[in-house]
């Protein structure tokens, strides 16, 4: 006992080493993960629980990834006008907003949820915009592999415990009657949320945040090198989509209520994270293109037993399979797309701000084409998508992925 004290005055001591502008930071980051699952995986299920329409819920997210890319943009605008502390904070209590609106106003209507998530969205890309900036700026060398290795442990800490308990206090606060209705249940949670997020903004009032540089140059066309691994970034898009709609509506729809939903969620956190892990250590960026398309494979495969039909082993199959390749591909991706951008940086002479905002656009026209797929076929018919879209997604990622790789093989 007295070594496990001793070892947590030292992980205190060494996190109050840093310098105050990253501690502050790190306990927003903190902040902004605990209260995600409340406005990202409980917000979705709400929306299900309400309407039992897919529609809407597809409709939602093509607001929040049609936004992105034009919100990285404009992001650089934005900075000449606003500090980049005060853009930050308001980006993080923004991101409650959507929520808030979705949970109160209870407006069932196709154009209300497509503007709900366009705010989502609006959020989303200030905040990951800014967030990115400031861990490069406000980390040295000496702290940053800290700093990292804290904040992947944090997040995966509030994405084990707070979904299950999330869950089960919907479900155990109504049927002990101590909540008149989940209405109040869910209230009650995006109202928490909405409290973190505003104290993960306002926690860096009082430090020194460094404003950005900000430069006009970026005229010089991509390279075919760089426009051919966009279809790496489109294919990225498609596979993913899949999963911000289906393991809610599928636990909800087959194996029961929030409480499973919850439990579920914080079994896959923990169990992908490990895994992940694990494959961080052995993955070898010489492996990459058979790894991807690999991976999409995998998407493919978990969503083949759904064809058939749609049961608790189905649903089960496909949260686990899915959640894994997602996990596993955007690991193997990071790192090679980032030596991807250093080498357009050299050899084009632009900006990593630009490649960034490039991969963004080429990554949501994935998403949101898929999306477009899903809601046709949504249309026609409901279950017929839910059934169809994660293998569709797999083997349309694939086929975007085939102009990428095809000069590989020559």
């Amino acid at each position: 006992m007295n070594a496990i004290i001793a070892r947590w005055y030292r992980e205190i001591n060494h996190f109050r080493s840093m310098p105050d502008t990253a501690k502050s930071l790190s306990v927003s980051y903190f902040l902004r993960s605990a209260a995600y699952p409340l406005i990202s995986l409980f917000t979705s299920a709400y929306i299900w629980q309400t309407n039992k329409n897919l529609t809407l819920l597809i409709i939602y997210y093509i607001g929040n990834f049609i936004v992105l890319p034009p919100v990285f943009i404009a992001n650089k605008w934005l900075l000449r006008h606003i500090r980049l502390k005060k853009l930050y904070a308001a980006s993080v209590v923004m991101t409650g907003l959507s929520s808030l609106m979705v949970v109160f106003y209870k407006s069932s209507t196709p154009e209300a949820y497509f503007f709900y998530g366009i705010l989502y969205g609006l959020a989303n890309g200030i905040y990951w915009a800014n967030r990115n900036f400031l861990t490069l700026r406000h980390t040295t060398s000496e702290t940053r592999s800290y700093f990292t290795g804290l904040q992947f442990t944090l997040s995966t800490i509030a994405s084990v415990i707070i979904p299950v308990i999330a869950g089960w206090v919907i479900v155990a606060t109504v049927s002990s009657r101590l909540l008149p209705s989940a209405q109040v249940a869910y209230e009650l949670l995006v109202g928490c949320a909405f409290v973190m997020l505003t104290a993960a903004g306002l926690i860096i009032r009082g430090v020194t945040i460094e404003q950005p540089a900000l430069t006009d140059r970026d005229t010089a066309p991509f390279s075919k090198e760089w426009r051919r691994a966009r279809f790496l970034s489109v294919a990225l898009g498609c596979a993913d989509v899949p999963l911000y709609v289906l393991p809610t509506v599928l636990v909800l729809q087959t194996l029961g209520n929030e409480a499973i939903l919850g439990s579920i969620s914080s079994s896959m956190a923990a169990i992908t994270a490990l895994i992940t892990y694990m494959f961080g250590r052995k993955y070898r960026q010489q492996k990459f293109y058979p790894v991807f398309i690999a991976l999409l494979g995998t998407f493919i495969l978990s969503g083949t037993p759904l064809l058939w039909g749609i049961g608790p082993l189905s649903v089960l199959w496909y949260i686990v399979i899915a959640n894994l390749a997602d996990n596993l591909i955007w690991t193997a991706n990071e790192p090679k797309i980032m030596d991807m951008m250093d080498d357009e940086a050299r050899r084009s002479h632009v900006s990593h701000y630009r490649i960034i905002i490039d991969r963004e656009w080429f990554v949501n026209i994935g998403r949101v084409g898929m999306y477009g797929i899903f809601l046709g076929i949504t249309l026609i018919d409901q279950t017929l998508a839910l059934r169809v879209v994660a293998a569709a997604s797999g083997v349309i990622a694939l086929i975007f992925t085939l102009p990428a790789v095809e000069k590989k093989t020559h």
